[in-house]
């Protein structure tokens, strides 16, 4: 049986966490080339006269590698393969990028899905094409990461930002197969680290621990199990920051306009099945009706034939 779950968008919420709590040590740890300078605005207009927001938006300095100069750049989390509409979307970001910043432009795609999945190019002109890069977020880079975090927890050794920032990457981009045993393994790593962390990666991790439990759990016990297990030895204001956090409220406005939404397409449903009921009686009676109609007429025509009979024989008798 599926649990209901509390948040609509989780996966977007927590790449907001921790980019937000965290900007330049997440995009370094989940492998963003260039260096991080700053956020940039988000908003977009889309080629169908709508508004869009982009994932994150930020400005990166070279790296000498792979970009060569200063470039605005975005970077889409993606919890399904890259596919046309989503690409579409992609370019008019690429468009507007330019537009604000007046720089080269360079779309990053973060994804547990390998590249080969998705839509990797689209052609709008000779000259305007957009091609989003594609980190490595495979099963076998999660694994890894998980294996090394678990060596140093065990050994007791000191954990930078980055590394303690692994523990949220692991879960979100986990391969979604093993998510909920991985959603076991970063909690208990998770205790055994939360007394050393400041109260901000504390927040970080603990929502995205929490959020992530209730995305991948179906059921309810194994859920309560994890939750009950990091609520015990999280702070009360960790918790707080949670609940108030700007993405979780704007969720959970999202989730109850679309329960409005809902309503309103079941009533509308509900109505046309009530008005398809009473044109299906009406159809009923009629039918009921041409089938009496019918008994008659056949009747009547078997009246005829035995009227026909009897003056047949008349006939013959003279």
């Amino acid at each position: 049986m599926n649990r209901n779950r509390k948040f609509s968008k989780p996966f977007d919420i927590c790449h907001s966490i921790m980019y937000n709590e965290f900007p330049e040590e997440y995009l370094e740890e989940i492998g963003v080339p260039g260096k991080f300078v700053k956020k940039i605005r988000r908003r977009v207009h889309l080629k169908d006269g709508t508004d869009g927001v982009m994932d994150s938006a930020f400005i990166l300095d070279p790296d000498n590698e792979i970009l060569l100069e200063r470039v605005a750049a975005c970077l889409e989390h993606l919890s399904i393969p890259l596919g046309d509409v989503k690409l579409f979307k992609l370019g008019d970001y690429d468009i507007q990028l330019v537009v604000n910043e007046h720089l080269p432009t360079f779309l990053i795609v973060a994804s547990h899905h390998e590249m080969d999945k998705s839509e990797n190019t689209l052609i709008r002109s000779p000259s305007d094409i957009t091609q989003p890069y594609f980190l490595d977020l495979s099963s076998e880079n999660i694994c890894e990461r998980l294996n090394t975090l678990k060596k140093r927890i065990d050994n007791n050794q000191h954990l930078s930002v980055k590394n303690a920032l692994n523990l949220g990457i692991i879960l979100l981009y986990a391969p979604r197969k093993h998510a909920t045993r991985i959603t076991k393994e970063v909690a208990e790593l998770y205790l055994k680290i939360v007394d050393d962390l400041d109260e901000k990666m504390e927040y970080c991790l603990y929502s995205v621990i929490t959020i992530l439990a209730d995305a991948f759990f179906e059921d309810e016990k194994e859920y309560q199990e994890v939750i009950t297990m990091i609520n015990q030895k999280t702070s009360a204001q960790s918790k707080m920051n949670l609940a108030s956090h700007e993405a979780v409220l704007e969720d959970l406005k999202y989730a109850k306009e679309d329960r409005i939404k809902l309503e309103g397409q079941l009533d509308e449903t509900k109505y046309n099945l009530t008005q398809a009921n009473g044109n299906i009686n009406k159809l009923n009676g009629e039918l009921n009706k041409t089938k009496n109609d019918l008994t008659q007429a056949n009747s009547q025509i078997k009246n005829l034939k035995a009227e026909v009979e009897k003056l047949k024989q008349e006939l013959n008798s003279k």
